[in-house]
C-alpha cells in the first residue's frame, strides 16, 4: 500500500461529521421518549438541518419492515442544486407498523443521526463535486463485457469518480467507529479484502460488486480514497 506522501490525486473536503451529527442532534428533544409518528421524526429532523445543509426529509413505508426498523435512502439533484431549490432530499423508511408511532430512546437515536450523518455527509460530497465541475456530470464508468447484467449494474454505479470518493469518505468514516483508530483502520487496509462486512459495510459492498479482486482499479483507487479522508477524520 502506497504512503500517504505518495498519494496525489486529491478528495473533495468533506463536512465534518461531528457539524453535522451536532446540527442532528437539535431533534433529540422532539424525538427522544416519545411514541412520535414517522412524518414527525421526519419533520424534527429536517428542521435540524435543512437550512444549513439543503436537506429535505420525506418518509415511506416498506411493506417487509417489521415494526421499529428504519432506514434511508439519499439522493442529491443537481438540476434542483443549479436553480437555487433544495438539492438533498432524505428518504426515512419505516415499517407499515409504525405508523401511529414509534418509541426511539437515546441509543436508536444516536444510531439514527449516525445513520443520518453519514448520509448528509455523502450527498453534500457529491454537491461540491458538481458545484465545481459547473454542474456537469462525470464520466461514465465503463463495465467490462460478458459481465452479468446485475453486476454490470453495480459496477456502472460504483465504478463512478464521484461515487468512490463519496463511498470512500463513508467508508472511512465506518472504519474509524467500529476500530476506533486511524492506526487499526490503516492496518486493517493493508488487507482490505479481509475486512468483515460488519466493519464496513459500504467497502464488502464493492467487494462483492468487483469480484473480491484487490487488484481491480476502482478497487485500488477507492481504497486511495479512504486513507485521505480518514487522514481528514482525524483533524
Amino acid at each position: 500500500m502506497k504512503t500517504l506522501g505518495e498519494l496525489i490525486e486529491g478528495i473533495t473536503k468533506p463536512v465534518a461529521m461531528s457539524t453535522i451529527t451536532k446540527k442532528l442532534e437539535r431533534a433529540r428533544s422532539k424525538v427522544v421518549g416519545k411514541s412520535v409518528k414517522p412524518q414527525g421524526i421526519a419533520k424534527a429532523l429536517e428542521s435540524s438541518v435543512k437550512k444549513e445543509y439543503g436537506v429535505e426529509f420525506t418518509y415511506k413505508f416498506v411493506p417487509n419492515f417489521q415494526g421499529g426498523d428504519m432506514n434511508a435512502n439519499a439522493y442529491y439533484d443537481p438540476d434542483a442544486d443549479k436553480e437555487g431549490d433544495t438539492p438533498i432530499e432524505m428518504e426515512l423508511l419505516f415499517s407499515p407498523d409504525d405508523k401511529r408511532g414509534i418509541d426511539i430512546d437515546n441509543e436508536g437515536f444516536d444510531v439514527l443521526i449516525n445513520i443520518m450523518a453519514k448520509n448528509i455527509a455523502h450527498e453534500l460530497l457529491h454537491k461540491s463535486q458538481f458545484s465545481k465541475r459547473g454542474y456537469v456530470k462525470s464520466k461514465p464508468f465503463k463495465v467490462s463485457k460478458g459481465v452479468d447484467p446485475k453486476i454490470a449494474a453495480a459496477q456502472e454505479y460504483m465504478g463512478n469518480s464521484d461515487e468512490i470518493e463519496a463511498y470512500g469518505h463513508n467508508i472511512a468514516v465506518e472504519l474509524m467507529n467500529n476500530l476506533g483508530s486511524r492506526k487499526k483502520a490503516l492496518t486493517a487496509l493493508r488487507n482490505f479484502v479481509r475486512i468483515p462486512p460488519n466493519v464496513s459495510p459500504d467497502l464488502y459492498g464493492y467487494l462483492i460488486a468487483f469480484g473480491m479482486d484487490k487488484n481491480h482499479p476502482v478497487l485500488k483507487k477507492l481504497v486511495k480514497k479512504v486513507i485521505l479522508y480518514l487522514r481528514e477524520l482525524d483533524k
